[in-house]
């Protein structure tokens, strides 16, 4: 067999090797939460989903609630236009969680409630450089 006819033949079978496992760990992701669609509030508010999502969206003014109990539980009302969405979380909360921040949330939709258990603040533009 020619030299030329081996390094294609193994060129191929590696590229058909790494476009295997590509697909295998996209179908087939090892965590569940791996692989979230994001949607709008007013998405989710419309459709009955049962499955996980991610949502961003500004913390209304006002309706932080922190249980007097559990410190680490709080509720809040996710804005994003007209739509507004009841949240709860229960976990720590970072730093820059306050009313009017940009925040995003992944967990499920139930019982008209969502029930966050990752929450993320979007970085406040003090801490983006100038641009000038």
């Amino acid at each position: 067999m020619p030299q030329n006819n081996k390094v294609l033949i193994t060129v191929t079978g590696i590229t058909l090797v790494a476009l295997f496992w590509i697909y295998w760990v996209s179908v087939n992701p090892m965590d569940e939460k791996a692989m979230v669609k994001f949607i709008s509030v007013q998405e989710i508010l419309q459709t009955v989903n049962n499955e996980r999502v991610r949502i961003g969206g500004i913390v209304a003014d006002g309706s932080i609630a922190i249980s007097s109990t559990n410190k680490l539980e709080v509720a809040f009302t996710l804005k994003e236009g007209d739509s507004l969405l009841p949240v709860e979380f229960i976990g720590t909360r970072p730093d820059l969680f306050k009313n009017g921040a940009e925040v995003i949330v992944e967990g499920l939709y139930q019982d008209g409630s969502f029930h966050a258990d990752i929450l993320q603040t979007k970085c406040a533009s003090r801490y983006e450089g100038d641009l000038r």
